[in-house]
């Protein structure tokens, strides 16, 4: 088995496993299995999980899901529905089979 199957597998089988870290969520209407990242989008942002003093109103969230079970490939500035909400797709990337997707919405960030 190549590097490459044996890191896909282990995506599939351990990180996209509902069991452990997935969970479904729906992107412009169609049903994908997702890890969602609160606590790194919040570092992303501010470099500080415990300081959101500066906090513009502007919520981050970070996901990560398989390339292949994906609808198309996301596109960097475009808007997109996730979960029911409109959100702008800020950062995409495709490493080892997964998608590494950073979403941003205009909403207060609830503590």
């Amino acid at each position: 088995m190549s590097l490459n199957e044996l890191i896909e597998t282990h995506n599939t089988e351990l990180f996209m496993n509902h069991e452990h870290f997935a969970e479904w969520h729906t992107w412009n209407g169609v049903r994908i299995q997702t890890v969602v990242d609160e606590e790194t989008a919040l570092k992303r942002k501010n470099n500080n999980v415990n300081d959101i003093s500066w906090d513009n109103n502007v919520s981050e969230t970070l996901i990560y899901t398989p390339v292949k079970a994906f609808p198309g490939k996301p596109k960097i500035n475009t808007m997109v529905v996730y979960d029911g909400k409109s959100m702008l797709v800020r950062q995409s990337q495709e490493d080892m089979g997964m998608y590494t997707i950073v979403l941003t919405s205009q909403e207060a960030k609830v503590l």
